[in-house]
């Protein structure tokens, strides 16, 4: 389907692009410290896209398609990648196998053996787990998983949101409001490249007390206009979320706030009924 573009963004290489200003951003100085936190998983899109996996394959695709949905996911899920960044090693860190992502051209993360070769790494669109299949299957209800892609907003990684800020923070918090400044100017890039109908965000970056006192985040539930509240009842207690629509450069993006994957402990009939209801309302939202 033919699209309007905004501005130039669309023309790019955008997993490309992402890659070398995270590789930029590192070896600024007084950025120096990130740069052995800095892995394959710094890479932000996980999988494919339009059924491609290489980088320059998809930006083909993205100069006359949009995404249906961007799954915004906070940081990796990676604790030595903090633990690198607070305490440097001598040598460097991840940073090898960031690198290696970045020569291989591949859209999305791929883990790195120490012989070079690629294997699969986590793809909650393609392989999800768990309660992540929740909303996979919600997604699948209001778009095609084809023209679904999954990013992480900030490239470094940690246990959890709670911990990058604490730690980071009372290590150097000139570095970490940096880092976060630049995941954000970063995210707002990518959002502009693929234009997604749909925009799904975590609470854990959209409603997070310690991120916002850290930096104005573009994907927060804090600044997203038309905020709207919605609950499902289930026997588990209420499962809530949010609607609004968030500015990312020029593009006004609608947005769905909602409880991070991993926190949903539902019963079979509870995933059933917050795929079926939430389903009904993101088509009437988007």
């Amino acid at each position: 389907m033919p699209c309007e573009k905004i501005a130039d963004l669309r023309c790019i290489d955008i997993a490309r692009s992402a890659n070398r200003r995270i590789w930029d951003f590192v070896h600024q100085r007084g950025n120096v410290n990130l740069r052995a936190g800095t892995g394959y998983y710094s890479t932000p899109f996980r999988g494919g896209l339009f059924g491609e996996v290489k980088a320059s394959e998809v930006a083909k695709q993205l100069s006359t398609r949009r995404v249906d949905v961007l799954w915004l996911g906070t940081n990796p899920c990676v604790p030595r990648s903090l633990d690198n960044i607070i305490n440097p090693s001598a040598g460097n860190g991840d940073f090898p196998s960031f690198e290696r992502q970045i020569e291989s051209g591949f859209f999305g993360s791929l883990k790195w053996k120490p012989n070079g070769t690629p294997e699969a790494d986590f793809n909650p669109i393609e392989t999800p787990t768990s309660s992540w299949k929740v909303y996979r299957d919600l997604f699948k209800q209001i778009g095609s998983l084809e023209c679904m892609a999954m990013a992480n907003f900030i490239p470094w990684g940690s246990q959890n949101t709670e911990a990058l800020v604490a730690k980071l923070g009372a290590a150097n918090r000139p570095l970490l409001q940096r880092a976060i400044e630049f995941a954000n100017d970063l995210n707002a890039e990518i959002v502009q490249a693929l234009a997604p109908r749909l925009a799904i965000v975590p609470f854990s970056l959209g409603r997070n007390r310690s991120l916002n006192a850290v930096g104005c985040l573009g994907l927060s539930l804090k600044q997203a206009t038309d905020a709207k509240p919605y609950s499902v009842r289930l026997r588990e207690g209420s499962f809530n979320y949010f609607t609004g629509t968030c500015q990312r450069g020029k593009l006004a993006v609608r947005t769905v706030f909602v409880r991070h994957p991993a926190s949903l402990r539902l019963s079979n009939e509870s995933k059933r009924r917050v795929v079926s209801e939430v389903a009904q309302t993101l088509e009437d939202f988007h």
